[in-house]
């Protein structure tokens, strides 16, 4: 009886097991019944314009700059480039009224930054004019487009010619005695008919190359001796307390193969791209653009930091964008690549599939308002399909319920 009773045991906890099992490898996991209503994470997908297509247009836009941050002062010429240097200088001293100036001496110091960067124009020459300034500018804010030929005058208050080629050499440039005087007529009466705004150095055709003279933003920056006399005393004054800034200029013919990124004038490129094969729901991981450089008709130098910046365009009037930079830097192989993705902003891709709209992203050179570094990319429209932008896109799916 006892063993009657024990097989009936171990029969039913058979039966239970085998019917748990049998339930298990039935189910979903997780159910079909659920599947609608639970996010599809399972897997990261890859995306590659290279491979799945992607609608890429692009446009080269000019955009002003202000470059009264640079480390450098451009003055010159080169074909179609043309450097002016701005130059004020501040604190004059107010109780020179009544001086007489014997002699004024601009004294600039050589930066061995110049433009193009061959060996034979690090000893190329320049030429310029020095003349006032004829209107008040806000030196931190001025840029080429808010300039014209009325702002500047065209009677030469100083001149220099040469071809400075070593870093710190010296130039000393003679100024006009009753212009100086004036400034310190300014400094002491600020209603005083003839205004201090600065000067500015305007190339002249014997320039065959733009060079750099240390800015306001360095130790060596420009400075200004004066010898005067006043009540039978003959003295000098020295000041160095300046602002400057350069307005640089040439235009780039557009190209259906390659667009240019130009520091300091400036040339950006606005890239918009179609993410119509891009989930709207999806979430963006990763997205990497890939720029194959044309290395032949770039420009870089000595001050070179082989970088772009792409920032998202917020609006298409003015190009306005806004000022978290997404950095680019040079792959091998001749190519960049910029990580349109960050921990401290939202990936421009993402905004666009949650609706934001696509005005695309603005790309520009590193270093943009300090040197004029030039760097030439293929386009979209490049013959060689394998130079042509290429956008790869990591990103996962989601179902929302």
């Amino acid at each position: 009886m006892k063993n009657n009773s024990f097989k009936a045991s171990l029969y039913c906890i058979f039966a239970v097991i085998t019917l748990s099992l049998y339930t298990i490898g039935c189910a979903d996991d997780p159910s079909s019944l659920g599947l609608p209503f639970i996010p599809d994470t399972t897997g990261l997908r890859e995306f590659d314009s290279y491979i799945d297509t992607m609608v890429i247009t692009s446009g080269n836009h000019r955009y002003y700059v202000n470059t009264s941050g640079s480390t450098n002062l451009l003055v010159g010429k080169n074909g179609s480039y043309e450097s002016k240097g701005l130059l004020i200088f501040s604190n004059i001293d107010d109780d020179y009224d009544s001086a007489v100036v014997n002699s004024a001496t601009l004294k600039l110091k050589y930066r061995n930054y110049y433009f193009p960067s061959s060996a034979s124009d690090s000893l190329g020459q320049i030429s310029f004019d020095i003349y006032e300034i004829e209107q008040p500018l806000s030196f931190s804010t001025v840029t080429l487009d808010s300039v014209n030929s009325t702002t500047f005058g065209n009677v030469s208050k100083g001149n220099y010619t040469g071809s400075p080629t070593s870093d710190s050499q010296e130039v000393d440039i003679t100024l006009n005695t009753a212009m100086v005087k004036d400034w310190l007529e300014y400094a002491a009466d600020t209603s005083y008919s003839n205004k201090n705004y600065g000067i500015v150095f305007s190339p002249g055709n014997a320039s065959n190359v733009i060079k750099s003279f240390y800015s306001s933003n360095e130790e060596l920056r420009p400075s200004l001796q004066i010898i005067y006399t006043k009540n039978n005393v003959t003295d000098t004054l020295s000041y160095n307390s300046t602002a400057s800034v350069s307005l640089s200029n040439t235009s780039i013919t557009p190209n259906t193969e390659t667009f240019s990124l130009q520091a300091g004038v400036s040339y950006v490129q606005v890239m918009k791209f179609d993410l119509s094969k891009i989930p709207s729901t999806a979430t963006i991981n990763d997205v990497q653009l890939y720029l194959t450089l044309d290395s032949a008709n770039s420009v870089f130098s000595n001050q070179s930091s082989f970088s772009i910046v792409s920032q998202y365009v917020s609006d298409t009037a003015g190009l306005k964008t806004e000022t978290f930079p997404f950095n680019g830097a040079q792959t091998s192989g001749g190519q960049y690549v910029i990580r349109l993705v960050s921990n401290q902003a939202p990936s421009p891709f993402q905004r666009w599939l949650l609706g934001q709209t696509n005005y695309g992203i603005m790309i520009f050179a590193g270093k943009q308002t300090v040197n004029l570094d030039r760097y030439v990319f293929y386009k979209e429209t490049c013959t060689d399909p394998n130079k042509r932008p290429r956008v790869k896109i990591k990103y996962t799916p989601r179902i929302i319920p």
